[in-house]
């Protein structure tokens, strides 16, 4: 186990850039096979998603789904800015920089996601409110699989044919079956050890997580390396938008909970993560079951870039816990 703690804590801490060298690898693989060495490696990739996406939710404290009445003010709040209001952010930004259909619908896919865990785990280390991270984390899941076949056909409709019932049905195979599944493994195991035994699996469910949403990453640019080598801009653009995104959707999502609404700060943090970092593993996984290996370039260039300002803001926010701690401090004295 602590072999995979190591390699877990390694792929976390170096993630953008073994991203870059999944991109790279994929393109340069892709560039020398065939259409049906192609078509094959495609059959693997609903498998890896359903597999990715359980192993991301065994370790899910589901049962935290009461935290939504404790706080259903900043919960409604959360969830709406999340599934709502980051789509309508991203709308302008994937308009400006991609006129390809496909890849627009992948930026679309990436933002109207719900957030994934790391809402918990950035909120959890900056010891702010747990319990309304897991309840917007919680409810923003379970609402998206019906919002996110609807909320695609409003934002993206007007540019590609999107299919609601095939949508649900992807949702259906992609995370409900994932959900039951890991819902049904986590019982057995509290059943038989208790929270500890939860805990003591969560390394190895986010390596394979981790590692298979790699090996989609590497996927995406190897079934397009064709068009991307005579089109370089098909993945340069969103990449710059998506920087652009980046910096732009945590001090929004900031501001507005803190200034705008007067949430207080250690509420104010869910909510910008759950803002800002979404669940891109299922949005991978709808990208190439629902719209095709293009739309899924649409979702890699948000991959690369949410981890390290997710990171980035993990240091603001120390600095304003700190900040906070001796105003009050000297508040008391």
């Amino acid at each position: 186990m602590e072999t995979i703690k190591r390699i877990d804590s390694f792929i976390k801490k170096y993630m953008p850039w073994l991203i870059l060298a999944a991109l790279l690898g994929g393109y340069l693989l892709g560039l020398n096979l065939s259409k049906a060495e192609i078509k094959a490696i495609k059959t693997s990739i609903m498998p890896a998603v359903i597999v990715m996406i359980y192993a991301m939710l065994v370790t899910m404290k589901m049962e935290e789904l009461k935290n939504a009445l404790i706080y259903p003010k900043e919960m409604i709040y959360g969830s709406l800015l999340s599934l709502v209001i980051a789509p309508l952010l991203m709308i302008p930004l994937a308009s400006v920089f991609t006129s390809n259909a496909q890849l627009y619908t992948g930026l679309l896919l990436a933002s109207i996601v719900p957030p994934g865990g790391m809402i918990t785990y950035w909120t959890g280390i900056l010891e702010a409110n747990i319990g309304l991270a897991t309840a917007i984390q919680t409810v923003t899941l379970l609402v998206s699989i019906v919002w996110v076949p609807y909320g695609m056909q409003f934002f993206v409709g007007s540019r590609v044919a999107v299919n609601t019932s095939v949508l649900l049905i992807k949702i259906v195979m992609m995370v409900v079956l994932p959900l039951l599944l890991a819902f049904i493994t986590q019982k057995l195991i509290v059943k038989k050890y208790g929270w500890k035994g939860v805990v003591k699996i969560k390394p190895l469910s986010h390596l394979i997580s981790s590692v298979l949403a790699l090996y989609i990453v590497f996927i995406a640019p190897l079934m397009q390396a064709r068009a991307i080598e005579k089109h370089p801009s098909l993945v340069l653009m969103p990449a710059i938008g998506m920087l652009i995104y980046y910096s732009v959707a945590y001090p929004f999502s900031y501001y507005l909970s803190l200034k705008i609404f007067k949430i207080p700060h250690e509420k104010s943090i869910p909510i910008t993560y759950g803002f800002a970092t979404k669940n891109l593993s299922i949005a991978m996984g709808l990208a190439i079951a629902a719209f095709g290996p293009m739309a899924l370039l649409g979702v890699v260039p948000c991959i690369l870039f949410q981890m390290p300002f997710a990171s980035l803001w993990f240091k603001i926010f120390s600095k304003i816990n700190k900040k906070n701690s001796l105003k009050g401090v000297v508040e008391k004295a």
